[in-house]
């Protein structure tokens, strides 16, 4: 097969089992194969952000921070079933900050405190937290959760998928040629297109519609710009830590971090949007 039907393949593959594990879930009346999903992936995307900070001579404690985001998600995983909300118990990050403190001091001392605390931290904010969106927005109270989530992770990989194939065929003008060499203008825009399209879309269909037409469009666009600004996030790690990828798990997309980037942005944007937003 060719790269990108090496691709498309890969990608069906991995849609399929997603909506394997929902449909699973539904029948179930359950959410405990979508809380063990984030886990699985939240855990092998850690690992690989880790991997990348240890290109940069960084030492972040791997194991203590997949204990970390494991607490993380499931003590917001608990908040949103018992109380319907997203909330997290400011004990949680203390102790959290101050294991990694100990750690530091009683296995390597004083010498790169800074950096090795920050770098395992941020690695679990930037993973475990988003992902733990997932569940806040399948559990969010007066609408259909589920599809919610489910056009949440469409809009954003629409617009990952449909600007990188549109930007390979047609894109001419870099959108941020320091960050992302490949990355184009005309991609981004198609991507945000189809992006609007699937929201648009959702409107139709009222076993899935969770927004009125006025406000599916705006939502739309935030999603897909968050969904293109998390693909340049990671990207600008990448260049820093020297990697093309961020890990070699999936072959023609790289890593799991490299599949769930665009997501990690657009979790939180849409939850947060359904939530502050007087949607009336």
């Amino acid at each position: 097969m060719t790269y990108d039907q090496t691709r498309i393949a890969w990608g069906a593959a991995m849609l399929a089992a997603f909506f394997g594990i929902i449909s699973l879930d539904v029948v179930l009346d359950s959410d405990l194969g979508l809380g063990f999903l984030g886990i699985l992936v939240g855990a092998m995307a850690l690992l690989e952000f880790y991997n990348m900070a240890g290109k940069k001579g960084l030492t972040p404690f791997r194991l203590s921070g997949l204990a970390a985001g494991l607490a993380l998600f499931l003590c917001i995983w608990w908040e949103i079933r018992s109380h319907g909300a997203f909330s997290i118990n400011p004990v949680v990050p203390l102790l959290i900050l101050l294991w990694f403190f100990l750690l530091q001091g009683f296995t390597i001392g004083i010498d790169g405190t800074i950096n090795n605390v920050a770098v395992t931290l941020f690695g679990v904010i930037y993973v475990f937290l988003p992902l733990s969106f997932a569940m806040t927005l399948r559990h969010l109270p007066g609408k259909n959760g589920l599809a919610v989530l489910i056009g949440v992770l469409l809009m954003a990989k629409i617009t990952d998928i449909g600007g990188y194939f549109f930007g390979r065929s047609l894109g001419k003008r870099k959108l941020c040629p320091a960050i992302s060499p490949n990355k184009t203008i005309e991609g981004a825009l198609f991507g945000l297109f189809l992006c609007v399209l699937i929201g648009m879309g959702q409107c139709f269909l009222p076993q899935w519609s969770f927004l009125p037409m006025q406000w599916a469009i705006p939502f739309a666009l935030l999603i897909g710009v968050g969904s293109i600004s998390g693909d340049l996030f990671e990207s600008m790690m990448k260049r820093d830590a020297g990697v093309k990828d961020s890990g070699d798990l999936v072959p023609t997309f790289g890593g799991v971090l490299d599949i769930i980037d665009c997501i990690l942005v657009c979790l939180p944007l849409g939850y947060y949007f359904l939530v502050l937003v007087p949607i009336k």
